[in-house]
């Protein structure tokens, strides 16, 4: 009877544990560039997918910015999404109760640019947005906004009280939450720095955050079946991360996908 009991518990976990876990990388912020960043013609020329998120209103005139690196990320074979930002790009009062039709009015105009300005999006995901996204009235209308163009939600999840994800799933759009910030979303300290030393320790430092994030997110895909994992398209060490551990991973049987491989 023991041996029968232990065989049908190995089944049954050997059936939970997917073959071959998803695991997608959306990366953050392209249509910004800075001199020191990773540049963006290494992340186009990654041969494994990635989702990039590219950020509508870019610091160059009119856009073109972002324009240009959602054309060449289409280009190298990559998935684009919008990287939509709602407060702190957007002054907006975002009362608790209901919605504010001039809030309304900004997130509508913002969400119209977005469209012209980052061409083929397949999805969207939010940038920082505390505050936006943990309002239910906003989210409840952004989710009307978003429907009818068929594109799939990513909560970036930038605050454990965001209710992006739920108003996404009820109102019938694709959606997932992102389950890590592979540089913990934030600049390693010296990135910036003009002391090779300090720039140097700073990759480092990434590189070996990086490591432990996309292990983490592993897990939850082995566990899950499927996770994300955000990262921003600055930090060389995040990139030097990827380019090295991706392929380790993929031995290993996981599968590297885009962003709309994982949305329900």
């Amino acid at each position: 009877m023991n041996s029968i009991f232990l065989s049908l518990l190995l089944a049954a976990a050997s059936a939970q544990a997917p073959a071959h876990p998803k695991l997608a990388v959306v990366i953050d912020d392209f249509g910004l560039t800075y001199k020191r960043d990773q540049p963006d013609a290494d992340w186009m020329a990654l041969k494994f997918p990635i989702t990039f998120a590219v950020m509508p209103v870019s610091p160059t005139a009119a856009g073109k910015g972002s324009t240009k690196s959602a054309r060449d990320a289409a280009a190298a074979g990559h998935e684009v999404i919008i990287h939509f930002p709602f407060d702190k790009y957007l002054d907006l009062t975002l009362p608790k109760d209901e919605i504010d039709p001039e809030d309304l009015k900004k997130v509508e105009a913002l969400f119209a640019t977005a469209l012209k300005q980052v061409p083929g999006p397949k999805g969207l995901n939010n940038h920082q947005s505390y505050r936006g996204t943990m309002n239910r009235p906003m989210m409840v209308e952004f989710m009307k906004l978003l429907k009818p163009t068929g594109l799939f939600f990513i909560d970036s999840h930038v605050s454990t009280k965001s209710v992006a994800y739920a108003e996404a799933k009820k109102a019938g759009i694709p959606t997932a939450v992102n389950s890590i910030f592979l540089d913990g979303g934030r600049e390693p300290k010296g990135r910036r720095s003009g002391d090779a030393k300090l720039l140097a320790e700073a990759i480092a430092a990434d590189k070996k955050t990086c490591e432990g994030y996309l292990r983490v997110a592993a897990g939850l895909a082995k566990k899950n079946g499927r996770a994300v994992a955000i990262g921003h398209h600055y930090f060389r060490g995040t990139y030097q991360c990827l380019v090295e551990e991706v392929p380790k991973l993929q031995a290993q049987g996981f599968d590297f996908v885009f962003a709309s491989a994982v949305v329900q």
